[in-house]
């Protein structure tokens, strides 16, 4: 019988590890149905959970993240820099300059006193001329502290050349989240640095009309849904 045991042992042994690695393999599969692969941002790093449950946000949701950096103390090889340095006017920017990335999408904005506006910078995995390091950009007039224009930009393009459309939203000063639907998750946006948020849409770029179309909510800080809109954009002429 110690014999029998002793054979009995290694093939109970075996179907545990069998049923571990199937376990394991359908975790996997699972997880890349419900998006999970969506959570991976495009400088490669794994975003965050979203802190809170967002009313009426079903399906996967994906926190993008966020940096605000004091102007003054901007490393001169940031991303922040480089986008200050690509500009093709002399600068006065003031306050903090923040930096965003998403899913598929990167940006910076900061605020330019002599003009009296915003810049933005853009960024995606699709090709752009001469290797540049931003594929986009954009610059709003701020009127008494507010944006007139969302000012829209397709420039950049996914790596299969799906265009990406980019704008700023204003939200109220009790907005913390402001959460995108994009194909198969929702990718939220948190305030920072007391600027318009820059985001991104990988859906709903209408390239012959120049426009593109968000769908958007908007959440304070314990989640609750503000409002919920669309937002129909087009690039300025």
């Amino acid at each position: 019988m110690a014999g029998l045991r002793a054979r009995s042992r290694p093939d109970a042994w075996r179907r545990s590890v069998v049923a571990l690695v199937l376990a394991t393999l359908l975790a996997g599969c699972a997880g890349e149905s419900d998006g999970r692969a969506a959570f991976t941002l495009l400088d490669g790093s794994s975003a965050a959970e979203v802190p809170v449950e967002l009313e009426g946000v079903d399906g996967p949701a994906v926190l993008t993240s966020a940096a605000a950096t004091p102007i003054d103390a901007i490393e001169p090889d940031s991303a922040a820099n480089s986008c200050m340095q690509d500009q093709l006017v002399e600068l006065d920017a003031v306050g903090s300059a923040v930096v965003r990335v998403g899913v598929a999408s990167e940006s910076v904005t900061f605020e330019d006193a002599s003009l009296g506006g915003l810049f933005a910078c853009s960024n995606t995995a699709g090709p752009r001329e001469e290797n540049r390091r931003w594929c986009s950009g954009a610059y709003g007039r701020l009127y008494s502290r507010e944006l007139r224009d969302p000012r829209l930009s397709i420039g950049c393009t996914t790596t299969d050349g799906a265009q990406v459309g980019f704008v700023w939203v204003q939200p109220a000063d009790d907005v913390r989240y402001v959460a995108v639907e994009q194909p198969e998750y929702t990718e939220v946006y948190e305030a920072a640095g007391g600027l318009p948020i820059r985001i991104a849409t990988l859906s709903g770029v209408d390239v012959e009309t120049s426009s593109a179309t968000f769908s958007i909510s908007e959440h304070d800080a314990d989640g609750r849904r503000i409002r919920e809109y669309e937002l129909e954009a087009f690039v300025a002429g």
